[in-house]
């Protein structure tokens, strides 16, 4: 799992992103300085589960708590339909 910053506060996520490795990506998270909104390029995500839709959630509270946003690029399909699952396909719309 690699988590790198690109450019344009762009974050590029690669690898898995589950419950067992997902607290790396919580780490470097903290490196969000919510000065301008994040960008999530998820194009090289292989397997996930709910704990990477449950992160995103968080991220989106935060940004909105410091009025900003997150943006998703590229989402998984397996991300997708698990966020259509429990009804938040609105919430991780994709940008591709």
């Amino acid at each position: 799992m690699e988590f790198t910053k690109t450019k344009n506060n762009t974050w590029l996520l690669s690898g898995n992103l589950t419950f067992e490795n997902i607290s790396k990506v919580i780490d470097k998270a903290s490196d969000f300085s919510w000065q301008h909104s994040v960008n999530l390029d998820l194009s090289c995500v292989g397997d996930v589960d709910t704990s990477l839709l449950a992160l995103i959630f968080h991220w989106k509270r935060l940004a909105k708590a410091n009025k900003k946003n997150v943006f998703i690029f590229s989402a998984p399909e397996n991300l997708m339909k698990l966020a259509k699952l429990y009804g938040a396909e609105e919430f991780i719309s994709s940008k591709n």
